[in-house]
């Protein structure tokens, strides 16, 4: 196994690790919002909608902290790379057959 193939393997075992974190800390705090509201007797359904809202918004806020320490690319993001490398590729070709030069050689001063 290469180094960054284990790399990626440990991003990703890490990313589980803090999604069931993150999911199980919503759970908790959405579990304690619910419990509070029925004890004080304001669990009426536009309370239970704003709490569900701000659970949400909170755990969705945690998910993009944790993609970005992952270092996860957007599909979006990927496929418009990906089609640039590709234009760039097909224009290298190109000046290289236009020029006929190998462009290992180029730049190499022995």
């Amino acid at each position: 196994m290469t180094e960054d193939s284990k790399s990626a393997r440990e991003k990703v075992s890490e990313g589980i690790r803090q999604g069931i974190g993150v999911l199980s800390a919503f759970r908790d705090a959405l579990e304690e919002t619910i419990n509070e509201a029925k004890e004080r007797g304001d669990l009426s359904p536009d309370r239970a909608k704003q709490v569900m809202t701000d659970a949400l918004h909170k755990a969705q806020e945690a998910a993009g902290g944790a993609r970005e320490r992952l270092d996860f690319v957007a599909q979006k993001e990927f496929d418009v790379l990906r089609a640039e490398v590709e234009r760039l590729r097909a224009r290298v070709e190109i000046l290289e057959r236009a020029g006929g030069a190998d462009p290992e050689d180029s730049g190499s001063n022995g």
